[in-house]
């Protein structure tokens, strides 16, 4: 998938690639309906929705053309690394999307770091939410100056290390920085307000940057009534798995924290041997993480697994028994509440 910003070679590397390297396709839209706005750097109609996997692994018919429309289970879910740090940006909540995007759904994300490294010497961090002393006035005048410096002054920076996860609210402001590997679970839209021109070398037209919005409109995307110190912000986006089942075969965590208007469940499937999941309570998403011969099996049938491989799971569906034949096989489950 085209980004603005670039990235890619852990990606790579975790989907198996030949030759991983950084690039201007940084991310992969998994199992997706949504369709990617990429404004005038768009690679084509069908940008961001997935198609289904033949049997021989030959691309099908899209998946938006073949799923019932009942059965998605509300999120988008995206693999991407960084090279360089995302400009900052937010997104609405359901309340703004319902305004000014004529949206049911705003761009409530969750972040789960999968791994990271150093580029240039800078360690992998977060910038997430706006200090005490940020003001709308402040903001808006840097961003009429596109004094970058002064708008990153005023989010905090928060290091990051594979494991964490991180929930960010709609019209919370934020930036992903260097080195970061995530899957993220997110609402079903690509909407985004990015006051930044340029990106590294790509210069963002004002439909990159304030997507339908007039930029007075735009700002208003930003929450500068959720101001405060680090900890308080972290009390607000920090989340943890917590175990909620463990056998010889291999566990499943839950993720739990302070969610807010947007919920999410996802739940950490770890396969050592074998393990049987119940019926599944509502549409979910399956991302396979790690498989090094994973497989999954259903009234007799045999899937193989691979890294980035991902599966929609409709209500009812199931038992469904993964297999690790080399451990571990890890898997994330994930859906809108």
């Amino acid at each position: 998938m085209w980004r603005c910003y670039r990235g890619g070679l852990l990606l790579e590397r975790l989907l198996g690639e030949a030759a991983p390297a950084d690039g201007d396709r940084p991310e992969a839209w998994l199992a997706s309906t949504t369709r990617a706005i990429n404004g005038p750097h768009s690679q084509g109609p069908d940008e961001g929705l997935s198609r289904v996997r033949g049997e021989r692994c030959e691309p099908g018919p899209l998946l938006a053309d073949v799923l019932p429309g009942g059965a998605h289970p509300g999120v988008l879910c995206k693999l991407l690394d960084t090279a360089m740090r995302l400009p900052i940006q937010c997104h609405p909540d359901r309340a703004m999307a319902r305004a000014h995007f004529d949206s049911e759904h705003g761009k409530s994300e969750v972040w789960l770091v999968l791994g990271t490294r150093e580029i240039d010497g800078r360690a992998p961090h977060l910038l997430l939410g706006f200090g005490s002393g940020a003001t709308r006035e402040d903001f808006g005048e840097a961003v009429q100056r596109q004094d970058v410096a002064a708008m990153q002054a005023m989010l905090h920076r928060v290091p990051v290390a594979a494991g964490d996860a991180f929930l960010v609210p709609g019209r919370l402001p934020h930036a992903i920085g260097p080195g970061v590997l995530m899957l993220e679970v997110q609402e079903p839209t690509d909407w985004v307000v990015q006051p930044e021109r340029m990106v590294g070398e790509v210069e963002l037209a004002d439909s990159d940057m304030w997507g339908p919005l007039a930029p007075e409109v735009a700002l208003d995307v930003f929450d500068f009534e959720a101001r405060g110190g680090v900890e308080a912000v972290l009390g607000r986006t920090r989340l943890r798995w917590e175990e909620a089942r463990r056998e010889e075969g291999g566990a499943v965590e839950r993720l739990v924290g302070s969610w807010g208007e947007v919920r999410f469940t996802i739940e950490r499937v770890t396969v050592l041997r074998t393990l049987e999941l119940p019926p599944a309570i509502g549409n979910r998403m399956a991302v396979v993480l790690q498989a090094r011969g994973g497989v999954l099996e259903h009234r007799g049938r045999a899937l193989e697994l691979r890294p980035g491989d991902s599966l929609v799971l409709p209500d009812g569906v199931g038992p469904l028994r993964l297999r690790a034949r080399e451990a571990p096989l890890v898997v994330v489950l994930a859906a809108a509440v």
